[in-house]
């Protein structure tokens, strides 16, 4: 969250460890004007949610920036 918040309004991608060799690709990105943090797997359509919401649900998931 904090690369997120470095750059924000900056797309980023990252993939999600989902076991073995299987992983999802997600697009972050940080609004700063909102302070929220939307998550897209298909790159248009974001769902919103606040640092809290976001770490609650996501929080010790194995996440890794792709470039």
């Amino acid at each position: 969250m904090e690369n997120l918040r470095k750059e924000p309004g900056m797309e980023q991608q990252y993939a999600l460890h989902l076991g073995g060799f299987l992983r999802s690709t997600h697009w972050l990105i940080y609004d700063p004007e909102k302070d929220l943090y939307g998550d897209s797997m298909d790159w248009d359509e974001y769902a919103w949610f606040t640092r809290k919401e976001f770490l609650e649900m996501r929080a010790g998931w194995w996440w890794c920036r792709e470039h």
